[in-house]
């Protein structure tokens, strides 16, 4: 006996890789891509943050008693805060023992604030707790050195006049008694 459609096992074979070889050469493609995509990333971000505008200002339409108004309201946006290496940093002893700006000197030194002046003593404060006082501009940094000088650390304005031995310093860190 002769058998009839003898050639339709090898053309679905055919088929079946032709397929196969389309999926594949689909795949292929789409990694390239991928992969093109990735390196493109790679050479066109370097990697920086985009900063927000230092300044903005937005029409106002509503003055405070209600009626309409023409001026406009300014916000300033915070930059990125300087890292604990850029602040010049003063520790003065405000009251506390004897050493205590001296090792609190060393204690910020190992925390990353390097760039200090020399420890000194601050007479006629002697306010309970340490305290942080930083020049206008530097909320970021005087929350930051608070929190490595220690927990519950005041953070306040820099005064005017300014502490002894504060010339050249953008922040003032000061050593007082122990709280009773």
């Amino acid at each position: 006996m002769s058998r009839q459609g003898g050639g339709h096992g090898s053309n679905g074979g055919a088929v079946a890789r032709g397929a196969s070889f389309a999926a594949a050469k689909g795949f292929v493609l789409i990694a390239l891509a991928v992969i093109i995509g990735i390196v493109l990333l790679n050479v066109y971000d370097d990697g920086g943050t985009t900063e927000p505008a230092a300044e903005t200002t937005a029409p106002s339409t509503e003055a405070s008693d209600g009626t309409s108004g023409t001026g406009s309201t300014t916000t300033t946006a915070a930059g990125p805060a300087r890292a604990p290496q850029e602040l010049t940093v003063v520790v003065l002893n405000g009251g506390a023992p004897p050493g205590s700006a001296g090792d609190m000197s060393e204690a910020l030194k190992q925390a990353g604030y390097t760039n200090q002046l020399t420890p000194s003593d601050w007479e006629g404060r002697e306010t309970p707790g340490n305290a942080v006082l930083c020049r206008e501009g530097l909320d970021q940094e005087a929350a930051a050195l608070a929190t490595a000088v220690a927990p519950g650390t005041a953070v306040e304005p820099f005064p005017e006049p300014a502490p002894p031995s504060s010339d050249g310093a953008d922040c003032v860190v000061v050593v007082g008694p122990a709280p009773s």
